[in-house]
């Protein structure tokens, strides 16, 4: 049984997960050598015990003796990592690194994340028209993260191009066994890459302190020693590839549901104060990660199926929050879902001890995007030459990715809002 959603309905799985959730909530894959969690509940189990599900990576020891050297350059990338990691060492690394994404800290950053977003629009707003996705979506974090790690912001397309080899596209290449295509070859070459960059800069912060977050983790004491420079090499790789992901997705999600939902649009450019909930309901509704990967560490039994110690998990966020045992409607995209506490909170990210340590920033970001977006452009719609919501789906690309949800380009025309604070 297949558990990943047909490559054609990849930006629109929820018909695949609604009939995965009724019939094989908890299913096997064969070809895949997988199972396929898909239940809010189950999820939450899997999630919530660290000790039967665990995120730490597992060594793949079909890779034969001469093929050690790229298998083992990949393995170290991801074996320090707030990740891919279970307590003691999860919770020892995580204490170091949370203490850079305090709210206080990330509430500082505000101003200048808005001053940063007001200068990208600058550029385009005379022409009327851009692309969310290149032009605002993707340089706006990948900026604040080098920021906060103190790397060159014009690196950012070097950045880009590693996150586009390195992020897992199909299921196959997540769990790989052998080295066909050259994956292990070409991932351990991107890996060397970053490693050989971050190095450096960890070199000459060692000598030369600065006030960034690489310098941070350099000093920073876990148990009573450093850190080992392997791990805050790991930290800055993923950090920068997989921390701005979450964002960019984040930020193209919201606009394209609220321009898919005008109705939801219309109520929220009447009533700003549903800007946060907004953000929340994309997260639910669009969740910019789809899933993650767990590990079996004894013999357990789940949704009615027996799990074999061993055997590797894939938990889908993206149907948990679509579960109609939890949230009432969830094929509505619906902004005041989330306006009061007394709702199902979703998971999108994450949950339990792997809590994205970044979900603070992202949330910012996203609040401080589609709030500009209101003040400064009107009559905002997708640039897509189609009449009718199915060819705009067909000319929609997804990124080419299960475990991330969003698109590769989102084509945008506007009109300029009136002068506001000296803005237009």
């Amino acid at each position: 049984m297949n558990i990943f959603p047909p490559s054609d309905q990849r930006l629109y799985p929820f018909e695949f997960y609604a009939e995965m959730r009724r019939l094989n909530p908890v299913a096997y894959d064969d070809h895949h050598n997988l199972w396929g969690v898909f239940r809010y509940s189950d999820i939450q189990n899997i999630l919530g015990d660290y000790v039967t599900f665990s995120s730490a990576p597992q060594k793949l020891d079909s890779w034969s003796t001469e093929k050690n050297q790229n298998a083992d350059t990949a393995y170290r990338f991801q074996r320090q990592n707030l990740v891919q990691s279970d307590p003691p060492y999860h919770r020892t690394l995580r204490g170091v690194i949370a203490s850079a994404f305090t709210p206080t800290i990330i509430a500082k950053l505000e101003p200048h994340i808005e001053e940063i977003a007001h200068e990208m629009l600058n550029k385009l707003i005379q022409k009327g028209s851009m692309d969310l996705i290149e032009d605002l979506a993707y340089p706006l974090p990948v900026t604040i993260i080098a920021e906060l790690l103190g790397v060159p912001i014009e690196d950012r397309d070097l950045f880009r191009g590693w996150a586009d080899k390195i992020l897992p596209s199909t299921p196959a290449e997540r769990y790989r066994t052998d080295d066909e295509h050259g994956t292990s070859k070409n991932i351990a070459q991107v890996i060397n890459e970053m490693n050989s960059y971050f190095s450096n800069i960890v070199e000459k912060r060692t000598q030369n302190p600065r006030e960034d977050l690489i310098t941070n983790l350099i000093q920073a004491r876990a148990d009573g020693r450093s850190l080992y420079k392997d791990e805050i090499l790991t930290f800055c790789t993923l950090l920068l590839l997989a921390g701005h992901v979450t964002t960019v997705n984040l930020i193209g999600n919201t606009i394209l549901s609220l321009l898919q939902n005008p109705r939801e649009f219309r109520l929220l450019q009447g009533d700003r104060t549903l800007i946060p909930s907004t953000i929340e309901e994309t997260l639910r509704y669009r969740s910019p990660a789809q899933a993650v990967g767990r590990t079996v560490t004894k013999d357990t039994e789940l949704g009615g199926q027996k799990l074999q110690s061993g055997q590797r998990i894939i938990a889908w966020l993206g149907s948990a929050n679509h579960d109609e045992s939890v949230f009432t409607d969830p094929e509505r995209f619906d902004i005041t879902r989330f306006k009061s506490f007394h709702h199902p909170a979703h998971i999108g990210f994450c949950n339990g001890i792997h809590f994205c340590l970044g979900a603070p920033l992202a949330r910012l970001e996203g609040q401080v995007v589609l709030r500009i977006i209101l003040q400064r452009l009107q009559d905002l719609r997708l640039d897509i030459d189609s009449q009718d919501q199915k060819s705009k789906r067909q000319d929609l690309i997804p990124v080419q990715s299960f475990f991330l949800h969003g698109v590769t380009h989102l084509p945008l025309q506007f009109q300029r809002g009136p002068i506001k604070d000296g803005r237009n």
